[in-house]
């Protein structure tokens, strides 16, 4: 495989289309050593290039290759340490955390990697550095239970902060975050619950009326065939006349995770294709075919 990938690379970085970070990244993500060092010593990509993964069904954005690598599944079978190793040997910087600020020894420690915690730790790796939510390397193991890890961190230090720091969010912020909560209830397979959405929705729509002489008005977008044409409710008023309309429900909800995650967000179609195929298990083949045309294509 690294002998037709390397043919492939070399065709396309002659022709100036390739940079190689990706590939490296999904080597990376998947432990193909090989391919790794392939791409490293004859493609010179750039190691602190960041890019969007998925693990444990989330997706993960800001993940550099050392990241990848730390969290690969492959660890847990064979603790290969090979790629950690090599990027880092070619001065991967063990420092550069993802989106929400978790660091490689952060996700290795919440894997149960022990050896790739020991040797991160051992090339000046921070255990007390802190993601967004305001965890340590030391919390994510305690909260696995990987005895052996905890141990590990605490030998160099690791501090337990009783503490979580929590970062401040502006009003606009939290009405957001209360927002996106209740559409996410709406239409989410596992966690559907169309009571928990229409509250969460109202929630934030009173702290956006909160002072009635200043509302805090939404930035619509442009309607949408899939949903309906579905313009989103911007008063209290307008929220509880729907509330015992199912699919106006459903229509607001998908509205507004995609004004507030936008349309290329990984993260948006998965409550669509969920929609349709409600609608196709209800014999609804037209918006079946209405919301696949218009947002899955």
């Amino acid at each position: 495989m690294a002998i037709a990938l390397y043919t492939l690379m070399t065709d396309l970085k002659k022709a100036k289309r390739w940079t190689g970070v990706h590939t490296l990244i999904v080597a990376s993500r998947y432990g193909h050593d090989k391919v790794v060092k392939m791409l490293l010593a004859k493609f010179n990509p750039d190691l602190e290039q960041e890019g969007t993964v998925k693990f444990d069904g989330y997706v993960i954005e800001g993940a550099s290759a050392l990241w990848c690598a730390a969290c690969a599944e492959q660890l847990a079978l064979t603790e290969d340490l090979d790629i950690v190793k090599y990027l880092t040997y070619h001065n991967a910087n063990i420092h550069i955390a993802n989106k929400y600020n978790n660091t490689c020894l952060m996700i290795a420690s919440y894997k149960g990697h022990l050896d790739v915690v020991s040797f991160l730790l051992e090339n000046g790796a921070n255990p007390n550095e802190k993601a967004l939510c305001g965890a340590t390397a030391l919390h994510f193991a305690a909260e696995c239970g990987y005895v052996d890890v905890v141990r590990e961190l605490l030998k160099y230090n690791a501090k337990f902060s009783v503490k979580r720091w929590l970062p401040e969010l502006t009003k606009e912020e939290r009405i957001e975050a209360l927002e996106l909560l209740g559409a996410s209830y709406a239409n989410d397979k596992e966690n559907y619950d169309l009571v928990k959405a229409y509250k969460y929705m109202h929630m934030s729509m009173e702290l956006r009326y909160e002072d009635p002489d200043n509302p805090i008005k939404k930035n619509l977008i442009p309607p949408v065939p899939a949903y309906e044409n579905w313009v989103e409710c911007q008063t209290l008023y307008e929220l509880e006349a729907i509330q015992g309309n199912n699919n106006s429900l459903h229509m607001e909800a998908l509205t507004i995770r995609e004004r507030i995650l936008g349309t290329q967000n990984p993260e948006v179609p998965h409550p669509v294709i969920y929609r349709g195929a409600v609608f196709a298990d209800n014999a609804r083949f037209d918006r079946r075919v209405a919301d696949g045309k218009e947002r899955i294509i």
